[in-house]
């Protein structure tokens, strides 16, 4: 169990259906600013061409599903808009 004191405290703790521990990471700021761009899902987008498009690297899939409280990030319905961050913050506040 982790204290409320823990630095561990503000993570996302990830675990498979069993309870094991997979990992964890420390949570973002997802506060609404006023550079975050809306998109409207259409059949065939997937999280990692729009980080390529947004956010220049399809590696930083996983900003869009913080920013957006995706759980499953291979079921995007069309119509459903996300937020996404600027390519400017994501690259001077969240991966410093």
């Amino acid at each position: 169990m982790i204290g409320r004191d823990s630095r561990y405290a503000r993570s996302i703790l990830y675990r498979d259906s069993d309870g094991t521990s997979l990992g964890m990471r420390q949570r973002i700021d997802t506060t609404p600013r006023h550079d975050d761009r809306l998109h409207t899902v259409i059949e065939g987008d997937r999280l990692d061409l729009l980080a390529y498009r947004y956010l220049g690297d399809a590696r930083l899939w996983w900003i869009i599903c913080d920013y957006n409280d995706l759980f499953f990030p291979l079921a995007l319905e069309p119509g459903l808009a996300l937020r996404i961050p600027s390519r400017e913050h994501v690259q001077m506040r969240l991966l410093d």
